[in-house]
């Protein structure tokens, strides 16, 4: 059940204040990593996360986010269904975000949600 309520929607689960911050940290890893400052680590310590824990987890992160750039990189086409779960994820993060008085950061090629589904097919 928390799996579940994590995928769909992590800021609404029922966390613990470490688990939320772990959320928040590879989240701005996978989406805007040159942001990432010592302060955010500082945060992960702050919440009790242990130096070797920080550091698992930037690896667990950076390893995923890397699977997918090179899947991305060697032109590997997603399948329809893909592409519109992850616009609509996309689009719910928005809105998420919306709620908390902040804003989703804009890609660095500055695609629209449309474009990028383009971009898949």
């Amino acid at each position: 059940m928390i799996a579940e309520n994590i995928q769909n929607d992590w800021r609404k689960a029922d966390l613990t204040e470490a688990e939320y911050a772990m959320l928040e940290w590879t989240e701005k890893i996978s989406l805007t990593p040159a942001l990432c400052t010592e302060e955010d680590v500082q945060k992960m310590r702050d919440v009790g996360w242990a130096e070797r824990d920080i550091v698992d987890i930037a690896n667990v992160c950076a390893y995923f986010n890397f699977r997918v750039r090179l899947v991305d990189s060697l032109g590997l086409e997603l399948g329809e269904a893909m592409v519109e779960f992850a616009l609509e994820h996309r689009e719910h993060a928005a809105e998420l975000a919306a709620e908390r008085g902040t804003t989703l950061p804009v890609d660095a090629w500055g695609l629209t949600q449309k474009e990028t589904a383009t971009a898949r097919h």
